[in-house]
């Protein structure tokens, strides 16, 4: 039995939007310094990846019908905020940056996924940065060299998933068995990697992130824009891919605040 045609190009044109979107806020929540964030700069790309936010935002099929605690509804989803935020002269985008993380691991707004863990025991985070990586290495992804990132960062989790959603797209548009089975595969992944890694603590990190940026004068806008995109892509991603809402918010609770020492050498790192 052959899946319609009318039904195969819509979900290509899903994955696309959602590809464009998720590499946009990937590239968005790096380090502005760095090499890998200039490519967020490029005219075309910005108007796709906003194209495709708006198709996100109006897709029915992305649409959950609970949002749990830090999210907001899916078809409020804009990109058009970080795009304009990116007309600031460079370096105050690196000033900002900083004012928000700091120039170490930010207490009030962590990027990592392991400083939102309720368990602090440098085994337990260690063991999820092993996940983490783990799946990085079943696909192939290899860390990069500029500016080196722990594998949980915000950047490098999205950027991840950008990738499986593009391994999908492409083997969607493949005839045969194989090309079948191989985008399930990568369908499998998201749904794991979303679940086990994104949609229990991205809403948290996008409230902190909001909250440290108003605490600022000025407030600076980019990471406001980017918290607001992240709220409201969490709950179409998960209703996407049928992952259930996280029961409660997680919150910011760094090993290194509660005396149990900083994971962060003890870490693989990297971004893609």
């Amino acid at each position: 039995m052959t899946t319609p045609r009318i039904i195969v190009d819509s979900l290509v044109t899903q994955l696309a939007a959602r590809e464009y979107v998720l590499r946009l806020l990937s590239l968005s929540t790096s380090d502005p310094a760095s090499q890998r964030f200039a490519r967020v700069f490029d005219a075309g790309f910005q108007e796709l990846a906003c194209a495709a936010a708006s198709h996100l935002a109006k897709d029915l099929a992305a649409r959950p019908t609970e949002l749990a605690s830090g999210e907001e509804p899916p078809e409020a989803l804009d990109l058009s905020a970080i795009v304009e935020a990116l007309h600031e002269p460079r370096e105050r985008l690196v000033e900002d940056h900083t004012r928000v993380f700091s120039l170490v691991v930010s207490k009030e707004c962590p990027p990592y996924e392991v400083e939102y863990c309720p368990q602090t025991f440098s085994v337990y985070r260690s063991q999820r940065m092993a996940d983490i990586a783990g799946f990085y290495h079943a696909f192939g992804v290899e860390p990069g060299r500029d500016v080196p990132e722990r594998v949980d960062h915000i950047a490098c989790e999205l950027e991840f998933l950008a990738w499986l959603v593009a391994k999908e797209r492409h083997a969607r548009t493949r005839e045969g068995e194989s090309w079948a089975e191989y985008a399930q595969v990568c369908r499998d992944a998201q749904r794991d990697f979303l679940s086990g890694h994104v949609a229990w603590w991205v809403p948290a990190f996008a409230r902190a992130l909001r909250a440290r940026a108003h605490s600022l004068d000025p407030a600076p806008s980019l990471p406001m824009a980017v918290a607001s995109a992240l709220a409201s892509l969490v709950p179409a991603e998960r209703f996407v891919l049928g992952v259930e809402p996280p029961d409660e918010l997680a919150r910011p609770s760094t090993a290194e605040d509660l005396g149990q020492g900083s994971c962060e050498s003890r870490c693989s790192k990297g971004v893609f």
